[in-house]
């Protein structure tokens, strides 16, 4: 599966879950992360706003969507080979738009790349 801007506008604008994880949240940034093994989505999230129930990964009262799929996945070992791809999407104008790790996430992502055998992360 060939990764460009192309490619992850196709898989948001046919996949009827990705768009409706975006059309849940009210958030003005809104961020998917999507993790892809063998060209198969296994898991997806949105930012979300968190609290300490929902438990670990919320900064600034806002779950990121890195931390939240890999809540999802659960088993770590799950990550050996995927890829993680995260966009951003505006709101008004429903385009992709840039995306960058924040100080917290970027450790995190790293961690997984290096301990879990997580192939590759993609911000739009």
């Amino acid at each position: 599966m060939r990764i460009d801007r192309e490619s992850i506008l196709q898989l948001f604008y046919h996949h009827r879950t990705l768009k409706s994880l975006w059309l849940k949240t009210r958030l003005r940034h809104v961020h998917i992360a999507m993790i892809l093994k063998r060209g198969k989505m296994i898991e997806m999230a949105t930012n979300t706003i968190g609290s300490r129930a929902r438990g670990c990964g919320y900064d600034d009262r806002s779950i990121h969507a890195e931390r939240a799929v890999l809540k999802k996945v659960g088993d770590y070992t799950k990550l050996a080979g995927a890829i993680l791809i995260v966009i951003r999407i505006s709101r008004g104008t429903n385009e992709l738009v840039q995306s960058q790790p924040c100080e917290h996430c970027r450790p995190h992502m790293e961690k997984c790349v290096k301990e879990y055998g997580l192939r590759r992360v993609y911000y739009s």
